[in-house]
């Protein structure tokens, strides 16, 4: 791809996350009128959204109580707290935390910041519903008799059903596929009743053999209710029952003094880091610049826009902490640049061979910073994971960047001669 494709590809790109961030602040921009602000942050979910940490959210204690004849035990519960976790996940909510109550082992405690409900379009019942659903799964036949339950789930998700309209599919697994095989195979023309916790959802005829382990839950379902049911089903039936012990708001833990803080931290790394480089590197800082800008912008689109994840204090903090690593591609890519040009080489030739040398070196470094941000992300706790999604977006970016922006711009400023007397010099 030549020089010219890479830096249209991301100054399209630079533009369209300038445009996104623009349009999803929360105020009435002069000439561009705020229904299409409003298309954007609620049709689009472009929204910059706060943690419980600065905007804080509520907080639910939920006490684990034993079916008839059941014997609680800590198993169980951690295996409810899995659950809930799962159902958590299968529905996009982030920054939400699970955690045992250390006053009583039969307690769960979930938090979750306020505007991911604002975002998700959730009341604090809504939240205290779905948690609670039991979520028992059952294929009925004919008979009375259970063919086949959510123990058997491999997978719920959001689909379409033949009109179009919203509907859920499902996808068992090896077991599950051979029974419901034998179960539509039985009763064709007959209903095979689809029951969620003793409730009947759905009760279609079957009207041929189903061998591939698929089957399509179909009703009055808008886009909402059916993202609700496939999180559900996802998350599996709970293995016990839970009760609401307490349910109280919840303050910010740091508030608008330490995001106010933080803010200011970030305008005086981006000063400082713009002043270093200018005044150290001259042209070649002002390049670095440019890149930058382009990775704050598409960093903050991708984060807000396209993960819509929540800036939670950590999350910042790991951008903050990006911005740094941003630059410290261009420093040693410059570096390599300046010491291939001495060493008499052509300024093409200087930055290509610099180029060659410096993408891997970026690579590697980078490749590692994200296996970490995914380690955190997967293994970590859930206040660490906006930190890992900044710190892995961070270093995916600066690799791209390198070579859609670093690279091509030192290309034409070289070739220009605007850098070779001063280097020689």
């Amino acid at each position: 791809m030549s020089r010219e494709w890479r830096l249209g590809i991301v100054t399209a790109l630079a533009l369209l996350s300038l445009l996104f961030l623009v349009l999803a602040l929360p105020v009435n921009l002069p000439g561009v009128g705020y229904d299409m602000q409003k298309v954007v942050r609620d049709q689009w979910g472009v929204k910059f959204r706060f943690g419980l940490d600065i905007k804080g959210g509520i907080q639910i204690t939920l006490e684990a109580v034993p079916y008839e004849n059941q014997t609680l035990t800590q198993d169980t519960v951690d295996q409810l707290k899995s659950v809930l976790e799962n159902r958590i996940n299968s529905l996009g909510l982030g920054e939400i935390q699970v955690y045992n109550d250390t006053q009583d082992w039969k307690r769960l405690i979930v938090e979750i910041p306020a505007d991911v409900l604002v975002k998700q379009n959730l009341s604090t019942q809504d939240i205290v519903d779905f948690l609670g659903k039991p979520a028992k799964l059952e294929f009925v036949d004919p008979n009375g008799n259970a063919v086949l339950t959510g123990a058997n789930l491999k997978k719920a998700y959001v689909t379409t059903d033949q009109a179009s309209l919203p509907a859920v599919g499902l996808e068992f697994d090896n077991e599950g596929t051979d029974r419901f095989y034998e179960a539509t195979s039985k009763y064709v023309g007959q209903i095979i009743t689809i029951r969620l916790d003793g409730e009947v959802i759905s009760a279609p005829t079957v009207q041929e053999p189903i061998s591939g382990g698929k089957a399509v839950i179909t009703g009055n379902f808008d886009l909402k209710s059916a993202s609700k049911l496939a999180a559900l089903l996802q998350g599996g039936a709970l293995p016990t029952q839970i009760k609401v012990s307490a349910l109280r708001n919840v303050g910010p833990t740091v508030g608008n003094i330490a995001l106010t803080a933080m803010k200011g931290a970030a305008i005086a790394a981006l000063v400082g880091i713009v002043a270093y480089m200018v005044l150290n590197y001259g042209v070649l800082g002002f390049l670095s610049v440019i890149t930058l800008l382009s990775f704050i912008l598409l960093d903050a689109a991708i984060y807000t826009g396209l993960l819509k994840a929540v800036l939670s204090l950590a999350g910042i903090g790991g951008f903050i902490l990006t911005l740094g690593m941003s630059i410290d591609s261009n420093v040693i890519f410059y570096e390599r640049f300046i010491e291939e040009l001495k060493k008499g080489k052509t300024p093409l030739r200087a930055v290509r061979d610099a180029f060659a040398h410096t993408f891997t070196t970026v690579f590697d470094s980078n490749v590692s910073v994200i296996i970490v941000a995914l380690i955190l992300l997967y293994l970590g706790a859930p206040t660490l994971r906006g930190f890992a999604i900044t710190l892995g977006l961070g270093g995916f970016l600066n690799i791209v960047l390198l070579w859609l922006v670093s690279e091509p711009l030192l290309e034409i400023v070289a070739t220009r001669g605007y850098v070779e007397k001063e280097v020689r010099a």
